[in-house]
């Protein structure tokens, strides 16, 4: 795979923080930051809002060593801007007014899909355009540390010129305004890998 499709993949897919014991994570806890970490193979984010976006900071593995990452969603289920090792890679949306996004990805059970003509960036450059595909696909229950949350399931489709589709799977959770599971799919929607978080702490970031 490409140095551009990996880098790509992280775009659509450590802290201190004081641990959560005995309570299931609600919407306040969440405007504080949050943790959230898979025990098998190992794997925390923190994900922290920040005004109208949302802020992920991971440490991801490249070359046997960790190095960090970070990101700017405008929306949950919508990544802006994630900046790695590989540089700033960023896509720009037609629909570009920020709030416009939300509100319309908020209301996706009722209007079902939501598309965008989409640009992407690689460290300031214009690289390939395309477009963002996201569909609601129907209500469900996530669990993290005995602690079930509703949540929508979203098809997520990004098609750039010259480049195979990158498709997600993503069960997001309006009250806690996460993502708590993402399964990366094949051209032919068979799954090809998964994050799902065995538990969660609150706190703030480094």
């Amino acid at each position: 795979m490409s140095i551009l499709l990996r880098s790509l993949s992280l775009l659509v897919g450590i802290t201190l923080a004081v641990p959560a014991f005995g309570t299931c994570l609600t919407a306040k806890e969440t405007k504080q930051g949050v943790l959230l970490t898979r025990e098998v193979p190992f794997f925390s984010v923190f994900y922290k809002p920040d005004g109208p976006v949302l802020t992920e900071q991971k440490l991801v593995e490249r070359n046997r060593s960790l190095q960090p990452v970070s990101a700017v969603y405008l929306h949950p289920l919508l990544v802006e801007k994630r900046v790695g090792p590989n540089g700033t890679h960023e896509l720009k949306y037609a629909n570009a007014n920020a709030n416009a996004i939300a509100i319309a990805l908020d209301d996706l059970p009722q209007k079902k899909n939501w598309q965008s003509d989409t640009t992407l960036f690689i460290n300031g450059k214009k690289s390939v355009s395309g477009t963002t595909f996201i569909r609601f696909d129907g209500l469900g229950e996530e669990t993290i540390a005995s602690c079930s949350y509703k949540v929508w399931a979203i098809n997520s489709r990004l098609e750039l010129t010259g480049l195979p589709a990158i498709i997600f799977e993503q069960y997001y959770s309006p009250d806690l305004n996460l993502v708590l599971r993402s399964v990366r799919l094949g051209p032919s929607n068979q799954p090809l890998s998964e994050v799902r978080f065995d538990r969660f702490q609150i706190g703030w970031g480094n």
